[in-house]
């Protein structure tokens, strides 16, 4: 497993991860996935392959078409006419408006006392890998999903919403097994994200510095505490919400239980948006959590299993909010009710072998490993990664899409072992 000594000076870490990255043949791409603390990233030997010259260009400004289609595809001609008004020099003006904004917000610190300071650090770390790769920093921060869509928000003046795909991802958790708890989880990934572009691989374990919290691997930290997410959309609740917080490192860095997991969250309920969220502790404590834009609704399952997919709420607060009408949710909740069969039947026996079923299960209409033919119109996404967690054993099993593309699917998986000390 790859190995990040996170450092205490957020410029001296930039540095650090870029020159890890440039050396794992690695790069900073708009349409790559994101692979690390949410820079997007892909393999530079893939796109010299695979790419046309646009996306050799590697940091680019294709965003603005990408938005552009995005309003056309919404119907929004006066949004369409603003995108079209900016060029690279009034985007990049922009991000550094935006980045002051967020560099000038003040927390309370009894309230908030996670996340003092942190705005500047994650400044001095853009800076740090820009040195490194010799480019503007504010293309770093437009190569992290928060910055995207705050700029693109502007840029349209917020008549379209950002352009978030489809709902993505499923994660799956037996509690308890003869080998302990297991996670079974397949990140789905959007079309752009050309097969062999991305920059996941071998799993990442982060070891931070005693009074940065705890150290963490992929999914988990040292405590035993693990959070997945899936995507999920809300367009009809108004946006109160600042989403400006990445909340999956915050609670790994900081919490060892579920309650302290959710804790943290009511906390920082006003800075993140949607995502349904799923927190298991060392003791097997479990909770999923449909976080809408403003507010959000808890469950928990007297069941040896707990899951959550994209695309859909089904606690009654949340549905309502999210509306339960459209083929989207239907789609989503299609596979919703299809997980939730086949954990009747596998739940009985749970194992490593039987979360592999579930996880490579291709039943259609709405499967839970997904590929790209396979799907509706409106759903242009498939699985881009697969991996099964051994808490107690501190092994992952992993399967990434290959060129073709070979999904996961169709892939051996590859062990790894971890250790936190």
């Amino acid at each position: 497993m790859k190995i990040r000594k996170i450092q205490k000076n957020g410029y001296d870490n930039g540095v650090s991860l870029a020159k890890a990255w440039d050396e794992e043949g690695l790069m900073l791409h708009f349409h790559g996935e994101a692979a690390e603390g949410e820079y997007r990233l892909v393999n530079k030997e893939a796109v010299e392959k695979l790419g046309d010259e646009e996306t050799r260009q590697g940091v680019n400004f294709n965003l603005l078409e990408f938005w552009e289609k995005w309003a056309i595809s919404q119907g929004d001609k006066e949004a369409q006419k603003r995108i079209r008004s900016w060029n690279e020099k009034s985007v990049l003006d922009l991000v550094e408006e935006v980045q002051q904004e967020i560099l000038s917000e003040e927390f309370d610190k009894k309230k908030y006392p996670e996340i003092q300071g942190l705005a500047a650090y994650e400044d001095e770390e853009a800076r740090g890998i820009a040195d490194v790769f010799g480019i503007d920093y504010r293309r770093v921060l437009l190569c992290k999903d928060m910055y995207r869509r705050l700029v693109q928000t502007r840029i349209s003046e917020g008549s379209v919403s950002p352009p978030l795909e489809s709902g993505r991802c499923t994660t799956v958790i037996f509690k308890d097994s003869p080998v302990g708890p297991i996670i079974g989880r397949n990140m789905d990934s959007g079309i752009n994200a050309m097969p062999g572009l991305q920059g996941y691989g071998e799993p990442v374990l982060y070891q931070y510095p005693e009074e940065m919290g705890y150290s963490t691997a992929d999914i988990m930290n040292s405590q035993g505490l693990s959070i997945q997410g899936s995507s999920i959309g809300y367009p009809n609740e108004p946006t109160y919400a600042k989403f400006w917080l990445d909340i999956y490192p915050l609670i790994l860095r900081f919490c060892k239980t579920a309650e302290e997991a959710l804790d943290l969250i009511e906390r920082y309920n006003p800075f993140f948006g949607p995502s349904n969220l799923l927190v298991l502790d060392a003791r097997g404590d479990a909770a999923v959590i449909e976080k809408t834009k403003n507010t959000f609704a808890v469950r928990r399952t007297d069941t040896n299993w707990i899951f959550t997919t994209d695309g859909v709420a089904v606690e009654e607060k949340t549905r309502k909010i999210q509306g339960d009408d459209t083929p989207a949710y239907q789609f989503g909740l299609q596979r919703h009710q299809l997980i939730e069969k086949l954990l009747q039947k596998e739940a009985k026996a749970p194992s490593i072998e039987a979360m592999q079923r579930i996880m490579s299960n291709h039943t259609m209409p709405s499967p839970v490993c997904k590929h790209l033919d396979k799907m509706p119109s409106f759903y242009q996404g498939g699985t881009l990664y697969s991996f099964i967690v051994v808490p107690g054993d501190k092994t992952f099993y992993f399967r990434v899409m290959g060129p073709g593309p070979i999904y996961p699917c169709q892939q051996e998986p590859v062990k790894y072992s971890y250790a936190f000390d």
